[in-house]
């Protein structure tokens, strides 16, 4: 009976693993433990709650990631090191102090889920579309005021966040209508805003 136990919690914690990163063959490692293993061997790290202003530097050695999570800390930009992470799959910044979005993250080609909910940034700069294997885009209540015209050129793109920004009934019409295979999950309008 022990036995079956452990099989069904080890198969609900890989569910449940799954479901929190887009890339269920990647062990993710808080960052204590991945930072003195070998660079080559980790595929993805968390720094998740860290209260962290900055990365460390050691991080540049881990260019073999694949998941990145960096939600809940205080990063107001990313460092320049960031662009050789070309293998970078999913990548976590919810909940930090960005004021600018982070145009470095253009140069991650191999990005497919981008989660930005609840910075500072009020607009997505040109260069997005830098990003064709992009599925899955996360702007939750962050107040953006501004898309790029180049939003539509994504081609992998099935899902976009909007929860917790307020648009005016046009804005939603408008970009729901240039992206119609596009999941896009928003709040109801404000007439407030046309």
């Amino acid at each position: 009976m022990k036995k079956i136990f452990a099989l069904i919690f080890l198969v609900l914690a890989n569910l449940t693993f799954s479901q929190e990163y887009s890339i269920p063959d990647v062990k993710v490692y808080d960052w204590e433990i991945a930072k003195d293993a070998l660079p080559d061997s980790i595929y993805g790290i968390s720094f998740e709650k860290l209260k962290l202003d900055s990365l460390p530097e050691e991080l540049k050695r881990f260019t073999q990631l694949r998941v990145l999570n960096l939600s809940k800390n205080r990063l107001t930009k990313l460092p320049p090191y960031f662009s050789d992470f070309h293998h970078l799959e999913d990548l976590d910044l919810e909940k930090n102090k960005l004021i600018h979005f982070p145009i470095i993250v253009y140069q991650l080609t191999e990005l497919k889920h981008l989660r930005l909910g609840r910075n500072l940034f009020e607009r997505v700069p040109t260069g997005i579309d830098n990003l064709e294997k992009l599925v899955y885009l996360d702007l939750y209540d962050t107040p953006i005021r501004s898309l790029p015209e180049s939003l539509p050129q994504l081609k992998s793109i099935q899902e976009i966040d909007f929860t917790g920004i307020r648009f005016s009934p046009s804005f939603q019409k408008m970009w729901t209508e240039k992206m119609p295979k596009v999941k896009m999950i928003f709040d109801a309008p404000c007439d407030c805003l046309e």
